[in-house]
């Protein structure tokens, strides 16, 4: 009988063992570390919308010359095939894009333009310029160059293939207005320049 006395107390210790490694009901697992406080920490603040341009609130026409080595300018639109190709580039309507004209159209032709597009800068207006001017020029043919032109530097726009019919384009940008000459001979543009209002 001794040996069964052994056997049931070798059971009754290993069934203690084992309720011991079981966890109580009542007792709190410790909370699980989260990732909440550091991934939030993480998340950039909202950034604020870029500013918009300082409107140019000057008038068009007042930028232009109004008169060429004493002829008075005209003043009628012309270019308008450009102008909206120039206002697609930009991804506006032809009536926000905003324009003024003086023009001389006898020998020394010339016809300068003020451009600008409220909520886009004058640089977005000369960075669409040279495709607007040549829109069938060959890839690679227009040239675009940062010159001096009198006292003034300007940015030169041309094509060889297409200069001699309707001119190379002269431009620069005064305030938010981007200025625009368009001539057949350079010496036709810096004069055109060189009537330009003083500001």
């Amino acid at each position: 009988m001794r040996p069964m006395r052994i056997c049931a107390l070798a059971v009754t210790v290993a069934a203690l063992a084992a309720c011991r490694s079981v966890p109580t009901s009542g007792a709190a697992s410790p909370p699980a570390p989260t990732k909440t406080a550091a991934a939030s920490s993480l998340v950039p603040a909202s950034s604020s919308p870029p500013p918009q341009p300082t409107p140019d609130e000057r008038p068009l026409q007042e930028l232009l010359p109004a008169d060429f080595r004493g002829t008075r300018a005209h003043t009628f639109p012309v270019g308008q095939d450009m102008l909206a190709r120039l206002a697609a580039a930009i991804s506006v309507r032809g009536r926000v894009l905003e324009a003024a004209y003086a023009s001389d159209h006898g020998p020394a032709f010339v016809q300068m333009y003020a451009l600008r597009a409220a909520g886009h800068e004058p640089q977005e207006l000369l960075d669409a310029l040279p495709q607007a001017a040549y829109p069938g020029a060959a890839a690679g043919s227009i040239t675009v160059e940062l010159d001096q032109l009198g006292d003034r530097e300007v940015t030169i726009i041309s094509e060889p293939g297409e200069a001699a019919t309707i001119g190379t384009f002269y431009a620069l940008v005064d305030g938010g207005t981007l200025i625009v000459a368009q001539a057949l001979a350079e010496p036709v543009a810096e004069a055109a320049f060189a009537e330009l209002p003083s500001p």
